[in-house]
């Protein structure tokens, strides 16, 4: 009969989270080019602003893993919920926010 280990239990549990945060990152990252794209589109279009066009994608790939780094960190301290629940928060916020951006500046 296999005895109960809490560290090995921990270490599996962050071993999904890791993989999941990679997951995570390879389908917010798909996004975001496709917002690039979009936007790199939009601006030849309608002859925008490139600056201003092309800030958020930007800002979204910087702040992506600036994000997972955050919670991973929180993870290893032990607060796994809430690193889970700030990493799914956020990484909504900027998906929401970005695909809002590009509907703006698309339809102009």
């Amino acid at each position: 009969m296999k005895k109960y280990d809490d560290k090995k239990n921990v270490e599996g549990v962050y071993i999904i989270f890791a993989v999941f945060q990679m997951v995570l990152l390879a389908v917010m990252y798909t996004i975001v080019y496709a917002a690039y794209r979009a936007t790199e589109l939009s601006v030849e279009k309608y002859e925008l602003n490139a600056v201003t066009a092309f800030a958020p994608s930007v800002i979204v790939f910087l702040a992506i893993p600036f994000v997972l780094f955050r919670t991973r960190k929180m993870f290893r301290a032990g607060r796994m919920m809430e690193a889970i629940l700030w990493m799914m928060a956020l990484l909504s916020i900027f998906l929401v926010g970005l695909l809002m951006h590009v509907s703006n500046i698309s339809q102009i």
